[in-house]
C-alpha cells in the first residue's frame, strides 16, 4: 500500500488577491525535469501534528520519479515509465505497486502538461505570499488538493486524504529543468532484498 506522498495542506485564509498569471500551467508546461529537498507533515483531523518527513525529490518527465525519505525511516517510491516501486531499506523489501490509472494520484499532475488536460487547478487564494491553486473536486479523488507556488516555483502542495488528514509537503532548494542521468531511476538492490511482485 503507498503511502501519501506528495500530499498537503492546513486551514486557508479566506482572503483572495488578484494573480497576474495562472502560475500553475505557466510552471507545468514548461517543467521537464525538477529536484528539491521536501519536508512532508501530515496533520489529523483536528488539526495536529501527527507524522513528519524529509528526504529528496528528482523527477523526469514524462514518467520518472524517485521520492526518496530519509528521516524518519528509509523508504523510496519509484516511478519509472510503467513500473512504480515502493523500497523499504529499513526491511529489505521492494514491492511493485499499481499504476494502472494515475489520474487517481497527485502524480497525474506531475506526469501530464496542463495543455494537454481538462478542469485545470484554479487560483483559490494567496496566503504568507504562496499563491495556491485548487483541482477541482471532479478532478481528483481527495477532497481537496492544492498546489502552492512561491516565486514562480512549486513551493507546496496541500491533500486532505480520505481519513480526513491533511498532508503538507514543502520544497526547498528546488531546480527547475536540472539534468537528470536515467539511471537515478533504476531499481538498484542489493540481492538481499525481498522483491514483491
Amino acid at each position: 500500500m503507498i503511502k501519501p506522498v506528495v500530499l498537503l495542506a492546513l486551514f486557508w485564509a479566506n482572503t483572495v488577491l488578484s494573480v497576474p498569471n495562472n502560475q500553475f500551467s505557466d510552471f507545468f508546461n514548461t517543467l521537464e525535469s525538477f529536484s528539491a529537498n521536501f519536508t512532508q507533515y501530515t496533520y489529523s483531523d483536528t488539526n495536529a501534528l501527527i507524522h513528519t518527513t524529509s528526504g529528496t525529490f528528482i523527477f523526469n518527465r514524462p514518467k520518472q520519479l524517485r521520492w526518496h525519505t530519509i528521516i524518519p525511516n528509509e523508504q523510496i517510491l519509484l516511478l519509472n515509465n510503467n513500473e512504480l516501486w515502493l523500497v523499504d531499506v529499513e526491511l529489505e523489501q521492494a514491492s511493485l505497486q499499481q499504476t494502472n490509472d494515475l489520474s487517481k494520484t497527485p502524480l497525474y499532475w506531475l506526469v501530464n502538461k496542463p495543455n494537454s488536460l481538462n478542469n485545470l487547478p484554479i487560483f483559490s487564494h494567496q496566503q504568507d505570499g504562496v499563491d495556491w491553486y485548487q483541482v477541482s473536486k471532479n478532478s481528483s479523488q481527495y477532497q481537496q488538493l492544492y498546489f502552492g507556488f512561491k516565486d514562480e516555483t512549486l513551493h507546496t502542495i496541500s491533500l486532505k486524504n480520505e481519513l480526513e488528514q491533511t498532508i503538507l509537503v514543502l520544497f526547498d532548494q528546488a531546480t527547475i529543468n536540472p539534468t537528470i542521468k536515467p539511471q537515478a531511476f533504476e531499481l538498484n538492490l542489493d540481492p538481499v532484498f525481498d522483491i514483491i511482485r
